[in-house]
């Protein structure tokens, strides 16, 4: 499974996955802190808004909010502290979790050059009974095109994050911004482009989805 990772010579520090999915009604969800290095790290964490446009306030806590994780592995838990989440559609926050390794004693006067990581993945709040299986939703997109605009609509209930998307022959750049549920997401093409649209999705465990084509 893919991780998110702050590496240093000796080995180094990840979380156990690329995203996280918090389902209602199982009271929290939670993230692996990996170290495989031999030096330890001062770890903290929190959870906020995806964007600074989004007005969301605080939902959840992350505990242990800060601790030394030594060589090994932490069960984050995630906790949610408010109840007034949409329960027609998913919500995203951002996980953040910084690391800062532990300074090891140097002689006086000498020169010491520290850095912290800053990790950040992706947060999903999802609500019980909605409508469709998420895996199935990549498979819902449609797709159309105004000039070198390409136009993404999602009637899910679900969030979709493209790996990439192929217009004819030419491949869109930035692909990082998400299809929201039941809304829409557009993309510049470069080039002529085309009919066709060649796309894969990210799905819930950071796994690629199958290469779908559909014409527009």
């Amino acid at each position: 499974m893919p991780q998110a990772n702050a590496a240093d010579n000796t080995g180094g520090v990840s979380l156990g996955a690329t995203r996280v999915i918090f389902q209602a009604g199982k009271g929290e969800a939670g993230v692996n802190m990996n170290n495989t290095s031999v030096t330890p790290f001062l770890v903290q964490s929190w959870v906020d808004a995806y964007s600074a446009q989004d007005p969301q306030g605080k939902k959840f806590i992350v505990t242990p909010p800060l601790y030394r994780q030594e060589k090994g592995t932490t069960r984050l838990r995630i906790v949610p502290v408010a109840g007034d989440f949409d329960k027609s559609r998913e919500s995203v926050f951002m996980l953040n979790v910084k690391t800062i390794p532990v300074s090891k004693k140097v002689q006086k006067g000498a020169n010491v050059v520290q850095f912290a990581y800053l990790m950040k993945i992706k947060l999903f709040y999802r609500p019980d009974g909605l409508q469709g299986k998420p895996a199935d939703a990549y498979e819902q997109l449609t797709f159309s095109r105004s000039g070198n605009t390409l136009t993404v609509k999602n009637p899910t209930p679900y969030f979709v994050t493209f790996k990439d998307i192929i217009v004819g022959s030419s491949k869109i750049t930035d692909v990082t911004a998400m299809v929201p549920p039941l809304g829409s997401q557009t993309y510049t093409i470069p080039g002529a482009g085309g009919t066709a649209v060649k796309y894969k999705t990210i799905n819930d465990f950071g796994g690629i989805t199958p290469e779908r084509t559909v014409s527009l």
